[in-house]
């Protein structure tokens, strides 16, 4: 497990800079058609978005967000959202390359459209990752902080209650390029299914943006 932890984490680090990530997760995995038919479970007391604040669909998973941003299922709307970011800055158009190639690694990707100084957006995605039989939350989140401290500081790492539900938070910070980030993780287990979700900043942003990345975690809803 530590060796998947580790390739999903490198993987992260490179989508907090925007939405890029060259290597397969080895929780990616490909899907069946039909998958416009897939239900949905509310795992924490979502309710109707908020008067501004929107629902994004991705993969099976339905996050709600502020209105503003943008994004949605990797594996059917990447043009659609390539172009999005493409008109922000042309030169986001390598990075997206990247997860074209991949498009089945991530179920979920938005982005707030609004551009800092760094050129870097804030945005969040959703990944899923298998695990061995029995792996515990506590486990998962041992592990993970493990691997995220060869590439980030991490400033936080604990079990926390969410609603009715245990969840791993983390957060950590790291440099992309010349670019200081930070990120919120929460690791949601679902069996022995993990859905991790990522919410990436600039450092100097991140305490401003923390609420609403707080609120936005509580509307996560995932496959039945």
């Amino acid at each position: 497990m530590s060796q998947q932890i580790r390739g999903l984490f490198v993987c992260l680090l490179l989508l907090g800079v925007i939405v890029g990530c060259g290597e397969r997760t080895p929780q990616a995995t490909d899907t069946s058609q039909g998958r416009q038919e897939t239900q949905t479970k509310t795992i924490y007391e979502s309710q109707t978005p908020e008067a501004g604040w929107k629902a994004i669909a991705g993969e099976g998973v339905v996050l709600s967000l502020p209105e503003n941003y943008e994004g949605g299922n990797p594996s059917t709307e990447l043009d659609q959202i390539a172009e999005k970011l493409e008109a922000i800055d042309p030169g986001y158009a390598e990075k997206i390359q990247m997860i074209k190639r991949n498009p089945d690694a991530i179920a979920l990707v938005a982005f707030d459209p609004q551009t800092t100084e760094t050129r870097s957006l804030t945005n969040v995605n959703v990944v899923k990752q298998e695990v061995p039989d029995g792996t515990t939350l506590e486990q998962y989140l041992k592990s993970a902080k493990e691997q995220l401290s060869t590439q980030y500081e991490v400033t936080e790492s604990k079990v926390v209650p969410l609603a009715r539900y245990q969840v791993g938070r983390m957060v950590a910070e790291a440099t992309a390029g010349e670019i200081p980030i930070k990120q919120l993780f929460y690791a949601v287990q679902d069996g022995d299914t993990f859905w991790l979700v990522t919410y990436s900043t600039t450092t100097p942003e991140f305490d401003q943006r923390l609420p609403n990345f707080e609120k936005s975690i509580r509307t996560l809803s995932l496959p039945i």
